[in-house]
């Protein structure tokens, strides 16, 4: 089963006796940069017995980006109020994403296109970073704001070492707001998973079907209830 999310923390204070709201420095964080976030595979962080994790919002995490807390090449999301680190990039990785934004934009602007790569804002304490999100055109509607919950079509996941995280964390919250569709790009089975009749809100929170689609196949691009497209495995797999 999919794991579960961190409760929310203390008003009061926060993790290593901060003030909640107060952001750590650049030398904090790398000092404490382990303790702070969780695996690549999305576990949540290791906490003594009846300790409750401090979570960040999204605001705090944006204020942490501006104020350039994280050192170079540091690549994080917020899931659920918890620093996940990004996985590291692989070559199969960036071509199943690229081909995947390309064949999209394609099949669907301007009235939707695909970012890659780039955060959504789904609540207050989620800021992830889906490899691929359909979202409502034009592009510069998102000149000062990431898209929110409103604005997405569907989001798709290209997965090798962050199945766990992309079938568990991510797969509960993306149907706790109600994205309809779901795609999972799974490298090792090399099949392109579709989840779909999102139901059920926090923990409970799940698609009702899947749908397993091979190399051979053809994946139905749907959009506000009409088939846009088709897209071929074949097409999207390293």
């Amino acid at each position: 089963m999919p794991s579960g999310e961190t409760s929310a923390g203390p008003e009061r204070d926060g993790p290593h006796g901060k003030r909640a709201g107060s952001c750590p420095t650049r030398d904090e964080f790398r000092r404490e940069g382990t303790n702070c976030m969780a695996t690549e595979t999305g576990g949540l962080p290791r906490t003594g017995r009846g300790t409750i994790p401090y979570r960040l919002t999204v605001k705090q995490f944006d204020k942490m980006i501006g104020a350039g807390v994280f050192p170079d090449g540091v690549r994080v999301e917020l899931l659920g109020g918890v620093l996940v680190r990004k996985m590291t990039k692989n070559d199969p990785h960036d071509f199943s994403v690229g081909e995947l934004g390309s064949i999209l934009s394609r099949l669907l602007e301007p009235s939707w296109f695909a970012r890659e790569e780039k955060s959504v804002v789904l609540g207050k304490f989620w800021r992830p970073e889906p490899d691929v999100a359909i979202v409502r055109g034009p592009r510069d509607r998102y000149r000062s704001a990431a898209p929110r919950i409103a604005d997405l079509g569907f989001l798709i996941e290209v997965a090798d070492v962050s199945y766990a995280k992309d079938r568990g964390l991510k797969w509960r919250r993306y149907a706790a707001v109600g994205v309809g569709y779901y795609w999972i790009v799974n490298l090792k089975q090399k099949r392109i998973e579709v989840y779909s009749r999102p139901e059920g809100r926090g923990k409970s929170a799940g698609y009702k079907e899947v749908a397993f689609y091979g190399p051979d196949d053809e994946v139905l691009v749907i959009l506000e209830g009409q088939e846009r497209g088709r897209i071929a495995v074949r097409d999207v797999l390293p």
